[in-house]
């Protein structure tokens, strides 16, 4: 059974201002198919539509994205947050999730701005990072950490590394967004 929530609820378990909730929800998610502003009626999130509404707060609020960007990477990332089952019931219901590598232990994602140019929206890139294995080791006397990882781009358009010829680019750790959404949810 799906547990739906109301605006108040979430706006107290991840600790936003319930007007700032109700302004990201308006930006992040389609309007709500029961009714606006004046139905009466007052709109519930299932735990996929919080994600969305709590990353695009994320994004904004913490990583600096202007809404116009945010909205893009939602769009952009949401085809790959469902694949490696970063959404609850939109991955579960599809028969396209796949997570290529079992052995990953969480999942970093580096979002990188590039000089624009005419046939991109707003001159983003998205790469995946999956840790594997974290190590310390001796490195000519001095402890230094190993990792060992996969690397691969998100979208038919990011061939290039992210950090060539980018103006700047933030990492988010999306495995640890998830787990502190899922420990805020259930709290």
């Amino acid at each position: 059974m799906i547990k739906f929530y109301t605006n108040k609820e979430l706006s107290n378990k991840f600790n936003v201002n319930l007007a700032r909730w109700k302004r990201w929800s308006r930006e992040f998610l389609p309007p709500d198919p029961l009714g606006g502003l004046q139905s009466g009626y007052a709109r519930q999130y299932n735990p996929d539509e919080a994600f969305t509404v709590v990353l695009g707060g994320h994004l904004v609020g913490d990583l600096k994205f202007s809404i116009p960007e945010t909205k893009q990477i939602l769009v952009d990332l949401h085809q790959w947050l469902v694949d490696h089952d970063f959404y609850f019931y939109d991955s579960k219901n599809t028969e396209s999730a796949i997570n290529p590598i079992p052995d990953v232990n969480y999942y970093q994602l580096t979002i990188s701005s590039r000089a624009l140019r005419r046939d991109e929206d707003y001159g983003l890139s998205y790469w995946a990072r999956g840790i594997i294995s974290v190590d310390s080791i001796n490195h000519q006397g001095v402890r230094v950490r190993r990792e060992h990882y996969i690397e691969s781009s998100i979208g038919p358009k990011n061939s290039e590394s992210p950090r060539l010829n980018a103006e700047g680019y933030r990492v988010l750790n999306i495995s640890g967004f998830r787990r502190k959404f899922l420990s805020n949810l259930r709290g």
